[in-house]
């Protein structure tokens, strides 16, 4: 149960039920992608367990890292031992990854972001094993489609699937109705965050349909709309969750385009940096609402 939460997690859900459609979804892609994701996932909790995350195992909380690390050695198509070697040292240095982000937000001069460690540990991990493994790394093209319709339709799907490095509606779809299942909040703001992620794309980008068909534009901002809109501002208005969800939409196509010019693997960093930012304007901009206003020398007299 907590590895399949620790796979639902990914997408910030706490069901093992809505993990286990995911693997589904995911094994009608790659059947060795899911079991990767799985193993990756179990030995994460593992080990996160012996290091005392008790809490942090049972909520999947500290498994879907380990999880997208499987899913980045599926992804890669390494040979079968290497894939299976990479996913069980990589889930182990998730955990140590994971310390020393979570030790660094827990500063003085951050705590009060309180910016989660999300998928930090697997965008670094993943990146460090991609370099150690370009030899063998071949990835698929993601698949796309030049017609407005099956384009639109495509898109909805890879936009989710390509969280986890997967790819095609079906498997998107599937992983759609997973979210709704846990969470239905989840589930509607991963929607919007599609909606305005190919809406940006075609206007501030100008991309054609068969560029926003492959999701590729549009995981970052599944990510980052939920996890504004529907967990960590849930205390916001709703007017004031969707706003953001919208902005930080079109904020991580503009990221993820400037990562691409660069060496730096993009995997889900413009969701990170995007949410981040996000936190962190909220952090400066409620402690000038907490100073008090400077009185003028006259309204003493």
């Amino acid at each position: 149960m907590y590895t399949l939460r620790g796979i639902s997690q990914i997408f910030f859900v706490s069901n093992a039920l809505s993990g286990a459609l995911i693997i589904v979804g995911v094994a009608l892609f790659n059947p060795l992608m899911a079991a990767l994701m799985l193993l990756g996932s179990l030995v994460q909790s593992g080990v996160g367990s012996l290091h005392g995350h008790k809490e942090e195992v049972v909520d999947g909380r500290m498994g879907f890292n380990g999880a997208l690390v499987g899913a980045f050695a599926g992804f890669a198509h390494l040979p079968l031992n290497l894939a299976i070697l990479a996913t069980l040292l990589g889930a182990v240095a998730c955990v140590s990854v994971h310390h020393l982000v979570a030790k660094l937000f827990a500063s003085s001069a951050l705590s009060k972001a309180a910016l989660p460690v999300s998928t930090a540990p697997f965008c670094l991990v993943a990146g460090t094993l991609e370099i150690l493994t370009l030899t063998f790394f071949d990835p698929a093209a993601a698949s796309s489609s030049s017609q407005t319709g099956s384009g639109l339709l495509l898109s909805l799907g890879n936009s989710f699937a390509e969280v986890v490095l997967a790819d095609g509606w079906l498997t998107g779809l599937i992983i759609i109705a997973a979210l709704f299942i846990g969470s239905v909040q989840v589930g509607v703001f991963g929607l919007v965050g599609v909606l305005f992620a190919d809406l940006t794309a075609s206007a501030l980008l100008h991309s054609d349909i068969s560029t926003i068909s492959t999701g590729l534009q549009g995981y970052s901002a599944v990510l980052v709309a939920i996890a504004l809109g529907a967990i960590f501002w849930t205390q916001q208005r709703l007017t004031v969750r969707f706003l953001s969800a919208v902005l930080a939409s079109a904020v991580t196509l503009v990221i993820g385009f400037l990562l691409a010019l660069t060496p730096i693997p993009v995997f889900t960093w413009p969701f990170l940096l995007t949410m981040w930012l996000f936190m962190l304007a909220k952090m400066f901009t409620d402690k000038s609402a907490k100073q008090p206003l400077a009185h003028h020398p006259a309204e003493a007299l």
